[in-house]
């Protein structure tokens, strides 16, 4: 697949333009509009999820649906990192993403996908990319298994939408379905076998659906959760859960098994001391609630409240950190102290029986600024606000 000169110059000329407002426009003679708006829409997602490829000016791109739920190369980069050998098949190679990273670190692979022209695209960007060691098959996973010889790693990102385009979290409901195939999935892998899964997926659900899971990969970009990753690894050990807060090369990386967290015995917190911590969303969604506060010196504020706080900072907490500035109880005459003496702040709830929304709204305080204000319940079912400032962020040190 190549794109003609004319349309290719219309694409680098209005590769920063609106696409709604070009595809209203007259088009010259000899372009493609609708193919050039699709390239220029891919161009400008790439250039905040797909630096190594936008660096490529040559690249083609795919539907904004195959762009939405392909990876982005920090996620690429790290799942890549967690997996190695000589051979390995991405049985839902989508636009290809994750299949060019692995073929960096293996030998040789296989790129599975049923649509042509979507394939068509990802050997055009091998070729202008130098990827030459994946050999592409335009079929369902369900048929490449059939007949593929057996690998180190199988990779597998199912789809997140049904045959009507809604989105899906269920595994079973996923296409392909890894669970009505995991008997020849297994067959075909030798090492073992990744699948990435939707960060809205309950964890507990999942792990009942692939027991032989052996890792948990929780993996987050500047603490908003992207994937949730299993990897069933044929040589046997505990399950450990890892929680990853990635930021380019650097990363908050918690890992923790299910044994540590059940038998964890946090320390509680009887007031809020001077800081007060609130978990990266990757530490969140993997559950890490009492082994975190076993392995960092900080108390936690209640069972169900996953806020925490210490004398002393804790400068490499995995999330973020505040300065606690007054801590008050939840009544009427709290609330009509909080406008006259702090008229911004950023809202927040935790354990807390308003919404952040209603909080803000009761408070009566602008939106923003330097102050953050936090709703909570700290022991058995003490309702406080805490008034504090930012120290550090999520995204990692």
């Amino acid at each position: 697949m190549t794109l003609d000169e004319r349309t290719w110059q219309f694409v680098m000329a209005h590769s920063s333009d609106d696409v709604a407002r070009l595809a209203l426009q007259p088009v010259p003679e000899g372009v493609d509009l609708h193919f050039a708006l699709q390239q220029i829409k891919g161009r400008q997602k790439a250039q905040e999820k797909l630096s190594d490829f936008y660096a490529c000016e040559r690249v083609l791109y795919p539907p904004t649906v195959n762009m939405e739920q392909c990876s982005s190369t920090v996620t690429a980069q790290y799942k890549t990192s967690l997996i190695d050998g000589d051979t390995f098949a991405d049985l839902s190679g989508g636009f290809g993403v994750d299949t060019m990273h692995l073929a960096r670190r293996f030998k040789s692979g296989y790129y599975v996908e049923p649509d042509e022209s979507l394939a068509q695209i990802v050997a055009h960007n091998m070729d202008v990319m130098g990827v030459k060691n994946v050999t592409i098959v335009t079929e369902t996973m369900e048929q490449a298994l059939t007949h593929l010889e057996q690998v180190d790693w199988l990779y597998v990102d199912p789809s997140r939408r049904d045959e009507h385009g809604q989105r899906v979290v269920d595994l079973s409901q996923c296409v392909p379905n890894i669970i009505e195939n995991k008997s020849l999935l297994n067959e075909k892998a030798r090492k073992g076998i990744m699948v990435k899964l939707s960060p809205m997926l309950d964890l507990r659900e999942a792990l009942r659906q692939l027991p032989e899971t052996t890792c948990v990969q929780v993996v987050a970009v500047g603490n908003e959760c992207k994937e949730l990753l299993f990897i069933l690894d044929k040589i046997s050990h505990p399950l450990m859960i890892t929680a990853a807060n990635l930021n380019g090369s650097d990363s908050e990386v918690f890992t923790f098994s299910q044994e540590e967290e059940a038998q964890s015995i946090p320390t509680w917190a009887e007031k809020v001391s001077a800081y007060l911590y609130e978990p990266n969303v990757a530490i969140m969604k993997a559950g890490a609630y009492k082994s975190l506060s076993c392995r960092y010196p900080v108390q936690k504020l209640g069972s169900s409240t996953h806020l925490y706080t210490s004398e002393e900072c804790v400068a490499d907490f995995p999330g973020r950190i505040l300065k606690v500035i007054k801590t008050m109880p939840f009544n009427k005459r709290e609330i009509r102290e909080v406008s006259k003496e702090w008229g911004r702040a950023n809202v927040a709830v935790r354990n807390f029986p308003l919404s952040a929304d209603d909080l803000h709204h009761r408070l009566g305080v602008r939106d923003g600024g330097d102050i953050f204000l936090y709703g909570t319940t700290i022991g058995k079912n003490e309702k406080i606000l805490v008034v504090c400032e930012k120290i550090c962020d999520y995204t990692p040190k």
